[in-house]
């Protein structure tokens, strides 16, 4: 099969690492691969159709686990093969989903996935669509619904009815309309609370936040009118950003960011006297789940979150993928590979 391998720094050189991350230039379209063999309960081989690209993916420490490692964790395709005749899935299923991070290898014409790390693709999307979501989409649905405690229905992903007690929830998403933010946006629109969305530009982007379902619209500018007035707030930018965030979340609200270079801004913001004692803060690593897949499925055959792609290109052209993900691109959403 081909896949796409990240060679090893040249003779000489040093060695890449997530303090040294790889240029785009050192993944290469391999062939004759051998095709991965399912090997344990659960596993089902997977006939990659698309995968995407993610900014500065090249300095995450997963990718330099072993040399000529296969990036890649988003996947949409056929399932090809599976372990058990007990599986729920079955050679032809179409399904997208992401893979573990111990084991990256999607950015190849077949990859092994495991049962619980896919769901059947959205009928109503295409296999570039389906590949977008995984990571962002998931993300968003493990801030809200699970870290922050948003109540969400167990059947279609929404509120089962108008509760007044939940709308009066107000919530903040910073990035609103990055590439996580615009899952969060619908998601907590769909869960009836009061959703505030911040970006830098609402010339730019305003608009298209309402669109999701956000219901008021600020620049960052404009927060410092809303002092402690959010229960919630989900950050996706970190820096100066989410340091200003604890003027605007409640007393006891909740304060979570998904920005990787935020990983330790509580103990940093309290060493800053910016910390809020009562407020659960934190900051997490999506996980990926069955159920989450599956809700965002149902939100999407509903009509109630829609997929976003920047640029499809083929695998062959995967450091120019890199490369555009990694700009300041007019597009909204991810780049995707396709295979």
């Amino acid at each position: 099969m081909q896949a796409i391998r990240l060679h090893p720094a040249p003779s000489g050189a040093i060695s890449y690492s997530p303090s040294n991350p790889a240029p785009s230039s050192a993944l290469r379209l391999d062939y004759d691969i051998p095709v991965p063999s399912l090997s344990a309960p659960g596993e089902l081989l997977v006939r990659v159709k698309a995968s995407t690209v993610i900014r500065d993916m090249l300095s995450w420490p997963e990718v330099y686990s072993h040399q000529y490692a296969i990036p890649g964790w988003d996947v949409a395709g056929i399932v090809t093969e599976v372990y058990s005749e007990k599986s729920e899935f079955k050679p032809g299923d179409e399904v997208f989903g992401m893979a573990n991070t111990d084991r990256a290898a999607t950015w190849a014409e077949y990859t092994i996935m495991k049962e619980d790390e896919v769901t059947r693709k959205p009928a109503t999307l295409t296999f570039a669509q389906a590949a977008a979501l995984p990571l962002s989409a998931q993300t968003a649905y493990e801030a809200l619904f699970e870290h922050a405690r948003i109540p969400i229905s167990n059947r279609k992903g929404l509120v089962a009815e108008s509760d007044a007690k939940v709308k009066e929830q107000r919530v903040l998403i910073t990035g609103a309309a990055g590439a996580v933010g615009v899952y969060l946006v619908p998601f907590a629109s769909a869960a009836n609370v009061h959703v505030v969305a911040a970006s830098s530009s609402n010339v730019r982007n305003e608009e298209f936040l309402r669109g999701l379902g956000a219901d008021e619209v600020v620049e960052y500018k404009m927060l410092d009118d809303y002092a402690g007035r959010f229960d919630v707030i989900i950050d996706v930018v970190g820096g100066e950003v989410l340091a200003k965030c604890w003027d605007y979340v409640a007393e006891t609200g909740r304060l979570i960011t998904v920005d990787s270079a935020s990983f330790n801004f509580v103990k940093e913001h309290e060493k800053r006297g910016l910390r809020k004692m009562g407020v659960d803060a934190r900051f997490f690593i999506v996980k990926g789940s069955p159920e989450a897949l599956r809700c965002i499925a149902e939100m999407v055959d509903a009509g109630a979150v829609g997929s976003f792609v920047a640029e499809i290109l083929p695998m062959a052209r995967v450091r120019e993928a890199y490369d555009h993900a990694n700009s300041k691109m007019s597009a909204r959403g991810r780049v995707i590979l396709t295979f």
